[in-house]
């Protein structure tokens, strides 16, 4: 059979383009195969550069957990890497509680979601913290 390689630049660089192709490619039983896989402009490429003290995992790996076996071993594989390294991580979008408890089981200390709380103005949040009326600016 006839197979594929897409470099990952090529596919950051043109994500739409790229997943049609793959989709198209696969329908037609050929191979696909991701080359430099985990390097040029990916994310373990930016492990490897930049003394970082958190990773924020994408709401898009959070969002299905519970459903996903998929996402759940990417969220574990990255959570991981991130406590090898001495990183927090936090996991974004987490808006079920399904999904804050597979993310404690997998160590996961940090999330944000609307599950634990709405955005809200900064001043709202000033003046909870401080006990007072919202200031006002003048000027």
């Amino acid at each position: 059979g006839i197979g594929f390689e897409i470099t990952e630049t090529a596919a950051v660089t043109n994500f739409d383009a790229a997943e049609q192709f793959v989709r198209r490619a696969r329908e037609r039983r050929c191979r696909v195969s991701l080359d430099d896989f985990g390097a040029g402009m990916s994310s373990f490429e930016y492990l490897r550069r930049f003394p970082i003290d958190a990773i924020k995992i994408d709401g898009s790996f959070i969002e299905h957990i519970a459903d996903s076996r998929f996402d759940r071993e990417i969220v574990s594989a990255i959570s991981g890497i991130a406590r090898s390294m001495g990183a927090a991580v936090v996991a974004e979008k987490v808006e079920e509680k399904a999904a804050l408890e597979i993310l404690r089981s997998m160590g996961v200390t940090y999330a944000q979601g609307f599950l634990l709380h709405r955005p809200e103005p900064l001043e709202a949040i000033v003046a909870r913290a401080t006990g007072g009326l919202p200031q006002k600016r003048f000027g």
